[in-house]
């Protein structure tokens, strides 16, 4: 297509290793005459979150061929050195497991390490900077070892979260240090997608990501059906009683009612029944099925508020 506008790339440095190594991350602009607003699409911000990464590359395609409107900085691969955080093939790293900083578990959490000058304080600020100049914020995420998608909102932005094909938006209002947060605190429209189960990717989870930014940006209608919950009373997290081997009897998205048998946990005494520890929908299931004593299973949305 004659005179078309294109993303253009551009390799960031962020740190060498011990070898000399460079960690980049690549950013991708696009930057059409008649952009209507200012865009940050981003992926893969935890290692082993990798459903986003494929999206937005396959997003990026569709706003060439459609050339839509935009001025957009597309992150597809924001962390490297998480996505390079593997043990005998696997996925391990929420953040950089060769540093070990903020213990290896979630650098979603900025206020610890956006003013620091270390590895991971330089590379937050990188992406608090790029993004700093966008209206809309959209962070595409994975959660737990089976989920059903949903996707994170300000409770300002409701309206903005609905109508994706999420069948379900958590609406938070107390302010913490997460990415989103960090961009909504500064006056622009953030929202967090979580599209998918962690360290897989299927065709299907791909589909459903580029479903929900084509109804964000108007390529196809909004659809009906999101439920919306309260996060602060209405997310409930459950912990393994006792240690032992997990058996599940129903899947992430079911409706369960409190003390319903939707596992069984054999320990070292035998097996033994649990119940469902609220009614409502079972949210997400974390990848462990082996698990030690407290040690979380699960998150439910729980049709009452606490």
């Amino acid at each position: 297509m004659p005179g078309a506008v294109r993303f253009f790339r551009e390799t960031l440095p962020l740190h060498r290793t011990t070898s000399g190594a460079t960690y980049e991350i690549d950013t991708w602009t696009y930057a059409h005459p008649e952009a209507s607003r200012r865009v940050y699409l981003q992926g893969g911000l935890h290692g082993i979150e990798l459903t986003g990464i494929p999206v937005l590359h396959e997003f990026m395609r569709e706003i060439e061929a459609r050339q839509l409107p935009l001025h957009c900085i597309c992150v597809p691969q924001s962390n490297p050195m998480g996505l390079d955080s593997q043990i005998m093939g696997q996925q391990v790293g929420y953040n950089n497991l060769h540093t070990n900083q903020q213990n290896c578990w979630n650098w979603n959490r900025l206020g610890l390490l956006r003013d620091e000058p270390s590895q991971e304080g330089r590379w937050i600020r990188t992406l608090l900077d790029l993004s700093e100049a966008a209206e809309v914020v959209l962070d595409l995420h994975t959660a737990g070892g089976e989920n059903t998608p949903h996707v994170y909102v300000h409770v300002s932005q409701v309206e903005q979260a609905q109508g994706l094909g999420f069948p379900h938006v958590l609406v938070w209002a107390a302010h913490s240090t997460s990415f989103s947060d960090t961009c909504q605190a500064r006056g622009q429209v953030a929202l967090t997608f979580e599209l998918s189960a962690s360290r897989s990717v299927t065709r299907t989870d791909i589909d459903r990501g580029l479903h929900a930014l084509r109804c964000f940006f108007g390529m196809l209608p909004k659809t009906e059906g999101s439920r919306i919950w309260d996060l602060r009373t209405q997310l409930k997290k459950w912990y393994a009683p006792k240690p032992g081997i997990l058996c599940w009897h129903v899947a992430a998205g079911e409706e369960v009612r409190e003390g319903q048998p939707i596992a069984t946990l054999y320990t070292r005494d035998g097996a033994e029944p649990l119940g469902a520890p609220c009614s409502g929908v079972l949210l997400l299931k974390n990848p462990t099925h082996a698990p030690h004593e407290h040690q979380e299973l699960a998150k439910f949305l729980s049709s009452t508020r606490s």
